[in-house]
């Protein structure tokens, strides 16, 4: 009877350890599985948004602002408004309007201090028309938002 008994144990020793095996590899294969999800919906969405936005961002302030596009954003947005009306003046940052004060845009040209190089923005009485890096930062983000369902 004796072996008998020591053979039980034994046998309930090997499932028990079985058992904890079984256990600890269980949790091992959930926190594998959790690793493997999908992130929350927008998280991936909304990291690559902001990178791609940082990074245009840093190229946009490391580029040399081109005069001849300068002056084309100029005369772009100069030509949305019809020759009859009242054109108030074309904001630009002062050392771009210091870059473009030999040229005929046919508007006055103020320097401002709050608009960023390479930004343009033509004020009239009925409103105003702008373009330049910032804007289209802007519509990328918008762009972005849209595509990540912030919008």
């Amino acid at each position: 009877m004796e072996a008998f008994t020591m053979g039980f144990e034994e046998g309930c020793r090997i499932t028990a350890e079985a058992q904890a095996d079984a256990v600890e590899a269980q949790g091992r294969l959930s926190e594998a599985l959790e690793l493997l999800a999908p992130a929350p919906s927008g998280m991936l969405s909304t990291m690559l948004s902001a990178t791609v936005v940082r990074l245009v961002e840093q190229i946009v302030g490391e580029v040399e602002i081109d005069m001849d596009r300068l002056v084309q954003r100029c005369d772009t947005v100069a030509a949305f408004i019809e020759g009859n009306q009242d054109r108030s003046a074309l904001h630009l940052h002062p050392d771009d309007a210091d870059m473009l004060k030999d040229e005929a845009i046919g508007v006055p040209l103020v320097a401002d201090q709050t608009m960023q190089r390479g930004c343009v923005r033509l004020e009239t009485m009925d409103g105003w028309v702008e373009d330049g890096p910032d804007v289209r930062l802007s519509r990328l983000r918008a762009l972005l938002d849209d595509m990540e369902g912030k919008a």
